[in-house]
């Protein structure tokens, strides 16, 4: 099973005595803090017992699932490689793309040998506090979160370079296709399957074949379903007006926008910012981000 997250940054935080998820993948990083618990970690079908505070770092191609002994604490921070990425240029882009792949496969080297405490200690505390913001900010993602979590991917690189294998590894083919979608997804011009397919070196039907196996559904449903997302978090925040809105996501005026609105939440945009709740046709996997 594949989990699929559109939004660039998800944060996580519960107790429990059953691991509520079937064993999955994800299109996303997944940082997870384990405290006050014990049991099995299943990761990729090689089984580890966890006791106390353990730190998991999982990359997309990560399939994994727990077996809980004792009530645990889980801090989890999902994120997509935007979240860290926006707002920087290119050569700094590339450096988080390579940070990343690299950090994942060198912390899986690890998982076996004992985690430092006092990089445990760091972590929670950097963690606990994005946790707090994301409470008070209505779980709605800040610049703090991403300075804050930009910190604790550089402590963690920083620990794993010193102690771990250093091989660096290259971002995947479907990474860097997702990363490109979420950096162009104001740009419709950019995402169209002609534009696409030789970006990443595709005909059209191989790229049509390649994401539709990659992700389990079509490059266009993705596409839709993530700026749909995006078009809600932007009419939640009141400073933006529906007519801006429909020109920052590249619609021609506000008529396509609201038809394209109202035929993915069978509700218009108007009826959403006063509060009407959508019936969305988002894919059922987003319900992963559900809050235990």
């Amino acid at each position: 099973m594949k989990l699929v997250q559109f939004e660039p940054l998800f944060l996580r935080h519960f107790r429990t005595e059953e691991w509520p998820f079937t064993y999955h993948n994800h299109n996303h990083y997944e940082l997870m803090l384990i405290s006050e618990g014990g049991g099995v970690h299943d990761l990729n079908k090689e089984e580890s017992r966890y006791s106390g505070d353990t730190i998991y770092f999982l990359s997309p191609e990560d399939s994994h699932h727990f077996y809980i002994e004792e009530k645990t604490r889980f801090r989890v921070i999902k994120f997509l490689p935007i979240a860290v990425k926006e707002g920087m240029n290119i050569s700094l882009t590339d450096y988080w793309d390579n940070l990343l792949s690299s950090l994942s496969r060198r912390w899986e080297g690890n998982k076996n040998n004992p985690i430092d405490i006092e990089l445990v200690t760091k972590i929670t505390s950097i963690v606990d506090l994005m946790i707090i913001e994301w409470e008070v900010n209505d779980k709605k993602v800040s610049e703090l979160h991403t300075n804050l979590l930009r910190s604790v991917l550089l402590l963690m690189d920083k620990y794993s370079r010193n102690t771990l294998n250093p091989d660096v590894y290259d971002a995947t083919k479907i990474e860097r296709i997702q990363n490109y979608i979420h950096l162009n997804i104001h740009l419709p011009e950019k995402l169209s399957l002609k534009s696409l397919s030789p970006t990443f070196g595709f005909s059209e039907s191989g790229f049509r074949n390649f994401f539709q196996t990659q992700m389990g559904m079509s490059v266009s449903s993705y596409i839709n379903a993530l700026k749909i997302e995006l078009i809600k978090t932007r009419i939640k925040s009141s400073e933006y007006s529906l007519s801006a809105i429909a020109i920052e996501f590249g619609f021609t005026d506000s008529s396509h926008f609201t038809k394209f609105f109202k035929k993915h939440t069978s509700i218009s945009p108007l009826e959403f910012k006063r509060g009407l709740p959508p019936k969305t046709d988002v894919p059922q996997i987003l319900q992963n981000n559900v809050v235990l």
